[in-house]
């Protein structure tokens, strides 16, 4: 059993850290804190809520639901990279810890968690319909569930889209199929957005930040750098306009 991940070199050190330079401090996925913030606010935290951030990344929704809301984060990647950086940061934190794992083979007890969080993340796990089994089993009774993901259109997309996802190791599913896998798995008044104008709008934004800030991502980085990211972030913006690509959002009980 595996995961679709880092096959072409994505999260090196290098990779990494470029990433977060357009995504913000503790970042690698579109909207950075923003978006962290704006998610947090549909959901509902109490004293210690226990939280699981699968593909928790640098840490940077984990560090800050543990700041806002007192929450206690367990923090899971398949990147070493991102696992050293992120508990590097950790250091005196007493309430987030992060381990570099596969979450589908993690054995936790049942009713583990109050929150299951996770952002861009689960487009490199092919069997999403046994990890949601797991999901629905350490939940807890009356917790949450939310997680953002990159999707595909329900019907034929184009040969270039489908060269994207293959080359980028990725495994996507409709927004309303992913959905139904989630209501399958146990979860209930499960909601799906789909969210590709706002993703599109944040893209943009992205791409238009590090266009102004051209001068100071190359102290750091490269011209290669900066044309890779600005072409990347074009090829999905043309993707979501095509109708190929789509992003989602779910939250369910």
């Amino acid at each position: 059993m595996s995961s679709n991940y880092d096959n072409n070199g994505q999260y090196s050190r290098h990779s990494i850290l470029r990433y977060e330079q357009i995504f913000g401090h503790g970042f690698v996925s579109s909207g950075g804190m923003k978006l962290t913030k704006s998610f947090c606010d549909r959901l509902t935290f109490s004293n210690n809520t226990r939280v699981l951030d699968i593909g928790s990344g640098l840490g940077g929704a984990a560090f800050y639901m543990a700041e806002k809301y007192g929450a206690s984060v367990v923090g899971l990647d398949l990147s070493e990279v991102m696992i050293e950086i992120a508990n590097e940061r950790a250091k005196g934190i007493s309430n987030v810890e992060f381990h570099l794992a596969d979450v589908l083979t993690m054995d936790f007890e049942e009713n583990s968690f109050d929150l299951i969080w996770s952002r861009d993340a689960l487009l490199h796990i092919p069997q999403k319909a046994e990890l949601f089994a797991l999901l629905a089993k350490w939940l807890a009774p009356g917790g949450q569930i939310m997680i953002s993901d990159y999707a595909r259109s329900a019907n034929k997309v184009s040969s270039d889209f489908q060269d994207y996802v293959d080359q980028s190791g990725y495994d996507l599913l409709d927004v309303e199929t992913y959905g139904a896998l989630l209501t399958e798995a146990g979860f209930q008044h499960v909601k799906n957005e789909d969210w590709s104008q706002q993703f599109m709008e944040v893209l943009r934004a992205e791409q238009n930040t590090l266009r102004h800030d051209r001068e100071q991502f190359l102290q750091h980085f490269s011209h290669e750098d900066l044309d890779y990211l600005v072409e990347r972030w074009e090829r999905k913006i043309q993707f979501c306009l095509n109708g190929d690509m789509h992003t989602g959002l779910w939250h369910g009980k």
